[in-house]
């Protein structure tokens, strides 16, 4: 097996400000960059072991969403990042010291901005989205087990900032929360972008696209490459309430803004990111047809799937609604481009059937959503009609 390239180049950090090799790592590790500082833990244990493994041909402890998809047969965030990096940078891996660590530091940045957002999604909770903190005592009940937010480290103090090199790091990635919702990102992003480095330097975004604007889209300008991922699940009615915050005409206006600026700018790059739950791979079809006939220089990319919470995830659907999905999905004229990337999904969707288990735990949670959101899951979700799949009032 090829090591994953990203523990010899890649610095990530938790919304919490714990170091990590990627947004996708399964350990975590027990240091706070409040506490400390990247330069450090670049060596740390946790790096050193995840090198040491790919080394000897073993998948880290680590690394096991990967390890997931690649055995279902997906194409895994590894196999993503050493086509993209692997060929330019395969000779740090032979600097690898005896004990796990390397003479240098990294040159790609994998920031998550901190929790500080202004959307509350379904499937998220308060460890990423700092609205969530208005319901987040109904959580509780779900099993949802999350330390508490501290955003001063990254939204307010600039110590983190600061220590970044700008003159040495060749590509920033950023999640938030919303990174875009974060003043000390903003005003980071704006100085690179007015410095001399920011045209040898790419950056990447993933964001639910509400704040985007002229001011912001020129604050990047400057930069190599800029590629913006734009989170999407579902369309109108479904996607607000699924992306609760969310203004359906206004954010489509503003990718209509944003579809009309990548035309006269080749360094943008700009993709709709779909994630995979029981509610949006429903919604797949209409989602997938939608942006293709809407937006001609934005493309689809399917990129990752729900595990937690386990109610939002696409193996929790009454059995009778995947065979319709699955049948819809594989009669579907994908682009070519997605022909060997959907089946993934299907095959994840339909390996456990939970919805027996699962089902009216996802039922009591929309319903606990509407009660304090003043909204309504059925009317929003109604071409699902998961009504007539509701057996609570049987368990009684």
């Amino acid at each position: 097996m090829k090591p994953c390239i990203l523990p010899w180049i890649n610095f990530g950090t938790s919304t919490f400000g714990r170091p990590r090799v990627c947004g996708y790592s399964s350990v975590k590790t027990p240091v706070k960059l409040k506490d400390s500082k990247i330069s450090d833990e670049w060596n740390n244990e946790y790096f050193k072991t995840i090198r040491k493994n790919f080394l000897n041909q073993e998948w880290p402890e680590n690394c096991s969403r990967c390890k997931y998809v690649e055995e279902n047969g997906g194409v895994s965030k590894r196999q993503d990042s050493n086509h993209m990096w692997y060929s330019n940078y395969n000779h740090l891996i032979s600097l690898t010291e005896e004990d796990g660590s390397v003479p240098y530091q990294p040159p790609h940045m994998d920031v998550r901005t901190g929790t500080v957002c202004n959307f509350k999604c379904i499937h998220c909770g308060p460890g990423a989205s700092s609205k969530w903190q208005e319901d987040a005592s109904m959580l509780y009940k779900y099993g949802y087990d999350q330390e508490p937010s501290d955003n001063k480290w990254i939204a307010q103090d600039s110590n983190f900032w600061d220590s970044l090199d700008i003159s040495q790091i060749k590509r920033y990635n950023f999640l938030g929360g919303e990174s875009f919702y974060n003043k000390r990102h903003n005003e980071f992003i704006k100085k690179v972008n007015d410095s001399p480095y920011a045209k040898d330097v790419e950056v990447m975004y993933v964001s639910n696209g509400s704040l985007m604007n002229e001011e912001k889209l020129n604050d990047l300008i400057n930069f190599k490459k800029i590629k913006l991922r734009l989170s999407v699940d579902t369309l109108g009615v479904a996607g607000e309430y699924f992306r609760y915050g969310l203004d359906w005409d206004d954010w489509y206006k503003k990718c209509k803004f944003i579809d009309d600026f990548v035309k006269t700018h080749n360094n943008f790059d700009v993709a709709f990111q779909w994630t995979c739950s029981n509610i949006s791979i429903f919604y797949l079809i209409d989602t997938y047809d939608f942006i293709r006939e809407e937006y001609e220089n934005i493309r689809f990319l399917f990129e990752n799937h729900v595990t937690q919470p386990y109610h939002m995830s696409a193996q929790n659907l009454p059995l009778q609604i995947k065979k319709n999905i699955k049948n819809e999905i594989e009669s579907y004229p994908f682009k070519e481009t997605h022909l060997k990337q959907y089946p993934f999904y299907v095959s994840h969707m339909m390996e456990k059937n939970s919805w027996s288990t699962h089902g009216s735990i996802l039922l009591n949670y929309l319903d606990d959503l509407d009660e304090i959101r003043k909204i309504d899951w059925a009317e929003s979700f109604k071409e699902m009609d998961l009504k007539k799949y509701d057996t609570r009032n049987l368990d009684k």
